[in-house]
């Protein structure tokens, strides 16, 4: 099952970004090889590009989100 953004705590939406932007550059790449041993790792739960899961600025943006109330909750 494909986890909810919201359930997900400030460390495991790091983790996801890092996957999503690696995969990313590997896109870039062009390197069909990288692309390949990658699709596994980074889309091993399923579901779209639509889904929040795999939508990199969806994941950015909450990360982005709860890393500003985490900094502002720590001032």
């Amino acid at each position: 099952m494909i986890p909810s953004l919201v359930d997900l705590d400030l460390d495991q939406l790091r983790e996801r970004l890092l996957h999503l932007e690696e995969w990313g550059r590997a896109l870039e790449s062009g390197d069909e090889e990288l692309v390949e041993s990658l699709r596994a790792e980074v889309f091993g739960l399923g579901g779209t590009e639509e889904d929040e899961w795999n939508d990199y600025h969806r994941v950015r943006n909450e990360f982005d989100r709860r890393a500003s109330e985490e900094f502002d909750l720590g001032q």
